[in-house]
């Protein structure tokens, strides 16, 4: 597995590439087996709904749902998943011959266990993968991120300080980002293994102005991974609309940024083409990756239904866990609450081509993609700059 993971590791310094083994990986089972999959490349674990800080753009924490998911967490605590059931599901991925785990929530880093759970990972042969907020990277943490062997870290950064503070909803956040930063920087000058890092952006009226300003803030940590996406959405219409294809009992489910305001979703058009414009500019000498929306997802982004493509790979690759158990072919659908089982129950490798998940995968392929799907980051940003 030593030789698969540099293999992954070296995809990983290039996204399109990365993005079209994937895909191949993934298009002889969309054709050739009639809604099952080979096993899953990717395994996407939600550690828990928790988190720190109360973003305007997010699915979980925007000011409309907020109270919802804070109903959820309450009602649902003592279904999050435990230590064993964990370590047992990674057990599970390896087995199936899964070769990346990414720790998501919420915060990851709110997850008491989180650490050991990476550690037991790596040790298993994953590559762990680590998305995060980045404003609880203290000294003691990054520590504990370089021992237990983390592959890669993606930090979340909205803009310069005035904006990203904003956004996130916490006076002080863009601060505690780049301190971070720093402490990983000086791991690596005392020669310690470091994890990959990369920056995640998301584009709202918000920052619409300030990307050149934060282009250079980026270039100072050093970080030469900068992924740049639109706010994703849905609405309460996407959502009747995707629980009607799919059948079956599909109550609650939470994402419905149909509300969000004005200053997030009112994105100046030709400021936003005249930025990518200029971004590829200043960066033909600096050199960093930057994937940012295409010209047709930025003219199009007020259309929510609106997909670059009219078809999607993810559930014959990857498979994401919710903090309760709950296994779903992708973010989007989980915020329709259409789960293919319960690692609870079942075990991992019963549910991937189980009979619910098969016919998901058929439908997927019927109707191209689902309503919901409008703004994937996954189906619509994958553009390098």
């Amino acid at each position: 597995m030593t030789i698969i993971n540099s293999a992954i590791r070296l995809l990983q310094k290039n996204k399109l590439l990365a993005r079209f083994v994937e895909d191949m990986y993934s298009r002889v089972p969309y054709y050739m087996m009639n809604g099952k999959a080979l096993p899953p490349l990717s395994v996407v674990l939600l550690l828990t709904y928790r988190c720190n800080l109360r973003c305007k753009m997010c699915f979980y924490y925007n000011e409309a749902e907020k109270s919802n998911t804070q109903s959820l967490i309450h009602s649902r605590n003592s279904e999050e998943l435990t230590r064993e059931q964990i370590n047992s599901l990674i057990d599970q991925a390896v087995t199936m011959k899964a070769r990346v785990l990414t720790l998501h929530g919420g915060e990851p880093l709110i997850y008491e266990d989180v650490f050991d759970i990476a550690k037991y990972a790596v040790s298993k042969g994953l590559l762990v993968n680590f998305i995060t907020n980045g404003v609880l990277l203290t000294q003691p943490v990054v520590d504990r991120i370089i021992d237990a062997g983390i592959n890669s870290i993606t930090i979340s950064l909205d803009g310069p300080e005035r904006i990203h503070d904003d956004v996130r909803g916490m006076k002080g956040a863009f601060a505690k980002i780049f301190d971070g930063i720093s402490l990983f920087r000086q791991k690596e000058k005392e020669g310690k293994k470091m994890p990959k890092l990369s920056i995640s952006t998301y584009v709202s009226a918000m920052n619409q102005d300030a990307f050149l300003e934060l282009f250079e803030k980026v270039r100072e940590t050093g970080i030469t991974d900068w992924n740049i996406g639109l706010v994703t959405y849905n609405s309460e219409k996407s959502s009747v609309e995707t629980r009607k294809i799919l059948g079956g009992s599909v109550n609650g489910g939470h994402g419905n940024l149909s509300s969000l305001p004005e200053e997030i979703i009112a994105l100046d058009k030709d400021k936003m083409i005249e930025a990518m414009l200029e971004l590829r500019k200043r960066n033909s000498s600096a050199g960093l990756q930057i994937t940012f929306p295409s010209r047709k997802a930025i003219e199009r982004y007020s259309d929510p239904l609106f997909n670059e493509v009219d078809y999607c790979l993810y559930p014959w690759a990857r498979i994401v866990i919710s903090p309760y158990g709950e296994v779903f072919p992708c973010i989007p659908v989980s915020m329709v609450n259409y789960d293919m089982g319960n690692v609870k129950q079942d075990s991992l490798k019963d549910i991937w081509n189980g009979k619910k998940y098969v016919e998901f995968r058929r439908k997927l392929k019927k109707y191209k993609l689902l309503p919901i799907c409008s703004k994937c980051c996954t189906i619509n940003n994958i553009k390098l700059l």
